[in-house]
């Protein structure tokens, strides 16, 4: 995964924050995207330390109950939901690029 130039800050906020925290509680979107999202930035922040501690919040709806609900029942990412985005995309790039060049 690259991070583009453009993301750089993003990047350097993350490390710095990461450096500074014990926590990191990921809140993303709750699908294998966002469980994907979450690990590029489990990447970013355990490669400046490697001893966080790592939950997602899962929730559907921004509303108070939900929070609660969410921050009450922390859990760990799950690396298969993300491994079959990688896999989704691999796949999409490989049949696209054979489609263009059957086209």
């Amino acid at each position: 995964k690259h991070v583009p130039e453009d993301k750089k800050d993003i990047k350097k906020t993350l490390e710095e924050e990461a450096r500074k925290s014990d926590w990191l509680v990921l809140w993303l979107d709750c699908d294998r995207e966002g469980e994907n999202i979450a690990f590029e930035v489990v990447d970013v922040c355990r490669a400046v330390k490697h001893n966080l501690y790592i939950r997602r919040a899962h929730f559907s709806a921004l509303i108070e109950r939900e929070i609660h609900e969410a921050v009450q029942n922390l859990r760990e990412p799950n690396q298969l939901f993300a491994q079959a985005v990688d896999a989704r995309q691999e796949i999409d790039l490989r049949i696209g690029a054979s489609f263009t060049r059957f086209q």
